[in-house]
């Protein structure tokens, strides 16, 4: 590490032995870093099986459990509370960072309004590639999608399997929202997942109140800081693929509450009103272009829509009835 540059502590959540080699090959990329990090922290979330695992095979990162409530807030919170580094950096443990990840992501956070970056991440294939999948809807498995900027770029928000925050800000904000938190609302309980009428993204919701705090604050994104992020053969099903734009409308509606529909969906109407019409669009005219799949994946972008609008919808309503009995 260059002197004089910030020092970086890189946060591993982890909570099912069923990703254990996924774990192994992302912690093992950790050590290949052109610029090291000052520690890595794999943080296990309430499973002592798990955790007595990972102490023995990683002998050179601090393996500590989930203090906090379960979940992957509680767990990156765990994280930032025993990091060391100026700057906090996470990634998921079915994701493999690139020997310059931390290098290229740690160097967008150079001028004091940049509070953090996020980086690419591309599809790690468990399976066939399904070619009906749209690009625009790379987010439900945790991918880099259609829409995002091809180059070093302010954005809204980052990618929480690949992003960086300066220490001192999640210090300022109080880390990630806690999904069993007292002010949260009583449906959000899963962990990882957004559930309609349940989560809210962790991400978005970091960045937008960081905003409110620093409204001078710059999130970026960097393509060059790339992760490869695993996705298993049922991440590329139908019936998954529904299932979690459902719940991210949920997500969407929860975050809403919070922040207000202006700021927890300005990203998302971009996307409605300019990318996705596109992807129809170039998936319709795909047989043309020799491309029998496109009509498929212009389906499956409004399918997608469709589902998002449900969770959005039934998620709204719930939390207005909520709102109905406590005022009742």
């Amino acid at each position: 590490m260059e002197s004089g540059a910030p020092t970086t502590t890189v946060v591993v959540s982890t909570y099912d032995e069923k990703r254990w080699d996924d774990l192994v090959a992302c912690v093992d990329s950790l050590y290949s870093q052109t610029s090291p990090p000052l520690e890595t922290i794999v943080v296990v979330d309430h499973n002592a099986a798990l955790l007595e695992k990972a102490r023995g095979a990683f002998p050179q990162a601090t393996v500590i459990s989930n203090e906090r409530p379960r979940g992957l807030a509680g767990a990156r919170n765990t994280g930032i509370a025993a990091a060391r580094g100026e700057i906090v950096a996470f990634i998921d443990d079915d994701a493999r960072a690139e020997p310059e990840w931390l290098e290229k992501l740690a160097g967008c956070i150079a001028e004091p309004v940049t509070v953090g970056a996020g980086g690419e991440l591309l599809p790690l294939w468990q399976a066939p590639v399904p070619s009906w999948f749209p690009r625009e809807f790379y987010w439900v498995f945790g991918c880099s999608y259609t829409g995002l900027p091809d180059r070093l770029a302010p954005v809204r928000n980052p990618i929480g399997a690949n992003m960086a925050v300066r220490a001192s800000i999640l210090a300022e904000v109080g880390g990630f929202r806690e999904g069993e938190s007292e002010d949260a609302p009583r449906e959000i309980k899963s962990r990882g997942v957004v559930r309609a009428g349940g989560n809210v993204p962790d991400d978005t919701d970091l960045a937008i109140r960081v905003k409110h705090h620093r409204p001078e604050a710059v999130w970026l994104y960097q393509p060059e800081a790339t992760v490869l992020h695993s996705v298993t053969s049922e991440r590329t099903t139908l019936g998954y693929f529904l299932r979690r734009c459902y719940e991210e409308g949920g997500g969407k509606a929860n975050l809403s509450r919070y922040v207000g529909a202006d700021e927890g969906l300005s990203s998302e109407r971009r996307h409605l009103a300019v990318v996705l019409p596109r992807g129809v669009w170039r998936g319709l005219t795909g047989p043309l272009r020799g491309d029998p799949a496109g009509p498929l994946r212009a389906a499956a972008i409004v399918a997608g829509v469709l589902a998002s609008a449900c969770g959005f919808a039934v998620a709204s309503f719930s939390n207005r009835r909520g709102r109905d009995l406590e005022e009742g």
